[in-house]
């Protein structure tokens, strides 16, 4: 993979954002990570990263819903001849309640973060990817989109938002050099999980993938990889499901 200038992941401090931050390294490309939860980002470096990784990363605290912040990144980042050529927004939030339950204010966050976001981030950053004539966009749905859970209305819709924006962004930007893709994950297991995911309701989530496993958060960071590669330059406005099989789009 050639380094056409530094991605930026959102929710870098998460399990699949640290994920996707170390393959990202791993194909030399620095990253930049953001998440709001500032205070956690010096244990998460020394427990996760390597020397020759924390090299490459540079962390900016974030909170995905301020406009004002983001503008404010990427002033910074310009200032400092920092080119961001692909952008991961991974950062996302779920809310769970019935119909008749859920209150507004869950409502209004689950999409501030989770459509408003990358909307923001994407209006920030693509100027530049197309002024360089090449860019990457990932961004992140879920299967719930298609085939939601009982109880998770904010976030289907949040992120069903995420998909039909990710393809009218594909055309606009196509013809730039610039790609737009979106990953659509299934149940993907990892330790930020354990604390809140009995161990009885996992079972019974495994039981209905034909995969008969838990996706592996290196599997995600596997395929943005894919879709921030010169491979993928002719694939644009797609979304990819990573579910084990779990959910099969016709």
């Amino acid at each position: 993979m050639s380094n056409r200038g530094h991605a930026l992941v959102t929710g870098a401090i998460g399990g699949l954002g640290t994920a996707i931050t170390k393959r990202l390294i791993a194909a030399g490309i620095p990253v930049i990570g953001t998440d709001r939860r500032a205070t956690d980002i010096d244990p998460w470096i020394d427990e996760f990263l390597s020397v020759e990784e924390k090299a490459m990363f540079t962390f900016y605290p974030l909170d995905v819903t301020k406009e004002d912040q983001i503008a404010t990144l990427a002033e910074q980042l310009s200032d400092q001849g920092i080119h961001i050529a692909y952008l991961i927004n991974n950062a996302g939030i779920q809310a769970n309640a019935e119909p008749w339950e859920l209150d507004t204010k869950s409502w209004k966050r689950v999409m501030a973060v989770n459509a408003d976001g990358t909307f923001y981030l994407t209006r920030a950053f693509s100027k530049a990817m197309v002024d360089k004539g090449f860019g990457r966009v990932v961004n992140f749905a879920s299967m719930y989109a298609y085939h939601p859970g009982q109880g998770q209305s904010p976030y289907a819709a949040a992120k069903a938002a995420v998909t039909g924006y990710t393809r009218s962004v594909a055309l606009d930007l196509a013809k730039h050099g610039v790609t737009c893709n979106v990953i659509a994950p299934g149940i993907i297991w990892h330790e930020r999980l354990r604390g809140v995911l009995p161990d009885e309701v996992y079972e019974g989530m495994i039981k209905k993938v034909p995969a008969e496993r838990a996706g592996k958060p290196e599997e995600i960071a596997g395929t943005v990889a894919f879709f921030c590669s010169e491979e993928s330059s002719y694939v644009t406005g797609q979304t990819l499901h990573v579910n084990g099989g779990l959910y099969l789009p016709g």
